[in-house]
């Protein structure tokens, strides 16, 4: 629970609006229901009393296609994401499987986080803190983002990439050492 109120205070910070009012982002901002669905799946995959979980997991699931349907929003239970997940535009956010994101990213929409190859080769992307996504970026493949990284807009990534640089094109090369700090929405302690 503590982890969603810090996705929520994201929201409340990007309005101007106190931490207090953290909370009633979930009204204002659609996109707080998908990341709200996808943390408490992640807390059902985590559990570990199996009769529970699958009564759970049914509730879950349900509540998962309603918020994809009314979202365009698809985040795996199984996920590892850390706090401060900003989604910026309803439709087309897909984070698959296995991916690892962490802390305070920002997404805007049409993008793909996912799973990609084969054999040994194959896996999902795991991604460093302070990350920004552009629209209908795509992050494909057992790669590794750095933190403080730009992820262009339409930007294809299929290599790893290292801290505080940003990417561009198709596939991604470096465009500049410039990270994401401007681009990043949170409350800086």
């Amino acid at each position: 629970m503590r982890v969603f109120l810090e996705d929520l205070d994201v929201y409340a910070f990007r309005l101007g609006l106190p931490r207090w009012m953290s909370f009633f982002m979930v009204f204002l901002y659609p996109a707080t229901w998908a990341i709200g669905v996808y943390r408490f799946g992640n807390f059902i995959v985590k559990m570990r009393i199996i009769g529970i979980k699958h009564v759970l997991f049914v509730f879950y699931f349900i509540l998962k296609r309603l918020s994809e349907i009314l979202t365009g929003i698809e985040i795996a239970a199984d996920a590892e994401i850390s706090k401060g997940l900003f989604i910026g535009h309803l439709g087309g956010v897909i984070i698959g499987t296995g991916s690892k994101i962490g802390r305070y990213s920002s997404f805007h929409e049409g993008v793909t986080i996912g799973g990609a190859g084969r054999g040994r080769d194959h896996g999902s992307p795991s991604i460093g803190d302070f990350v920004y996504f552009g629209a209908g970026a795509k992050v494909i493949g057992r790669i590794t983002i750095g933190n403080n990284v730009v992820i262009g807009a339409n930007a294809a990534v299929v290599k790893s990439f290292p801290d505080d640089v940003s990417v561009a094109g198709v596939p991604a090369k470096i465009v500049s050492q410039n990270g994401a700090e401007d681009y990043i929405h949170y409350r800086k302690k």
